[in-house]
């Protein structure tokens, strides 16, 4: 019975965008906090899912309807695929309290890590979206008060289901420098040491865990806080030579020369920061192409300006894709690869740009 909402044509194939509702404005007086929360789950590498929840919670949860979008949340999920496209599945849908939808359900059966299982027939902060059909639950924590973890279970098909890493939670006027400092301690002693190419790694398991082989962090929220927290690390300890803010400059001239060709703009971005390979490679590498690797990015701090954070895909994730374990034969493996790079290069650097650009805006 738990697999009946499910978001229609679903799958980690064929994504759809599903729904888009805008809230009706509301008494600001008679409502709590707004908050927000972030999830996300890996299906594959490079492929992942995230979720984000936004809106307002009632301190109890109670059998009657709420007041509209007053106390709903409001739930965006995004799908990311090899390529790094990013297409959203859900925008701004609306949720419900499960225990509205079926008051006689035990909610406990829903596999949910422990911390977020309800006790039978006791479903405080459990929501449900209506317009699927397998099943899309989100469990906040703690019951009362405000929300401070999210996870996310995810029903693709019938009977089989996904489950989100645990997300933090936080109010959206909150300060959010005491939620962001925390994540940043390994960041900070790499820089402090120079040590470019692990801050760099520390830098994508922040904004874009998939893109590591390093175990993802389980409560990140990308924020523009912890997107200017990380610039600011970057610029000190570099002397004002790397940074997010650094490449957004040197995005911005790029896309100005080149303003109705946006791989252009890439290209000459890429040669601007030195990720292009000095010289073509000896051996014949169809996958690499003349973007540099992990393994050739200047551990210096005599690299090119905006040289790091660099934005491509760990070696070891994309040797993982284009060599199938043994036994396992793949035709498409070393295409696969190769899009994934490609997608990271000409997809995900113009959207992270964007989402810098947006962090930085007063």
């Amino acid at each position: 019975m738990w697999h009946r909402f499910a978001l229609t044509g679903l799958s980690a194939i064929f994504p759809v965008v599903l729904a888009t509702i805008t809230p009706p404005a509301v008494n600001a007086e008679s409502i709590p906090d707004r908050f927000a929360c972030q999830a996300g789950i890996t299906l594959k590498p490079g492929i992942s899912l995230t979720y984000r929840l936004t809106g307002y919670v009632p301190e109890a949860v109670t059998n009657e309807p709420h007041n509209g979008m007053a106390t709903t949340p409001m739930l965006a999920v995004e799908w990311r695929d090899r390529q790094g496209r990013v297409q959203t599945l859900l925008r701004n849908a609306a949720l419900s309290d499960d225990p509205v939808l079926a008051p006689e359900a035990d909610f406990s059966q829903l596999p949910f890590e422990a911390a977020f299982r309800s006790l039978p027939n006791q479903a405080e902060r459990l929501y449900a979206a209506p317009a699927s059909v397998h099943g899309l639950y989100v469990s906040l924590r703690p019951t009362s008060g405000s929300p401070q973890h999210m996870q996310a279970l995810h029903y693709l098909r019938s009977g089989e289901f996904v489950r989100s890493t645990v997300g933090v939670c936080y109010p959206e006027t909150e300060n959010l420098d005491q939620l962001v400092d925390p994540q940043l301690t390994e960041l900070r002693e790499r820089l402090q040491v120079q040590d470019w190419i692990g801050a760099d790694q520390e830098t994508r398991r922040l904004l874009a865990p998939d893109s590591v082989s390093l175990p993802p962090f389980a409560q990140s929220v990308v924020s523009p806080a912890l997107i200017r927290a990380i610039d600011q690390l970057w610029l000190t300890a570099s002397q004002g030579r790397f940074g997010l803010s650094v490449q957004l400059r040197l995005w911005q001239a790029a896309r100005a020369n080149h303003p109705t060709h946006p791989e252009l703009a890439v290209d000459a971005f890429r040669d601007r920061v030195g990720w292009t390979i000095a010289a073509p490679r000896s051996e014949v590498d169809f996958i690499s192409s003349d973007w540099r690797n992990e393994s050739e990015l200047v551990d210096s701090l005599a690299a090119p300006e905006g040289h790091f954070p660099w934005v491509g895909v760990s070696d070891a994730i994309v040797q993982q894709v284009a060599v199938p374990p043994e036994g396992f034969h793949c035709g498409s493996c070393t295409i696969d690869a190769m899009q994934l790079r490609y997608g990271r290069f000409y997809h995900y650097l113009p959207e992270l740009m964007n989402r810098v650009e947006a962090s930085f805006k007063p």
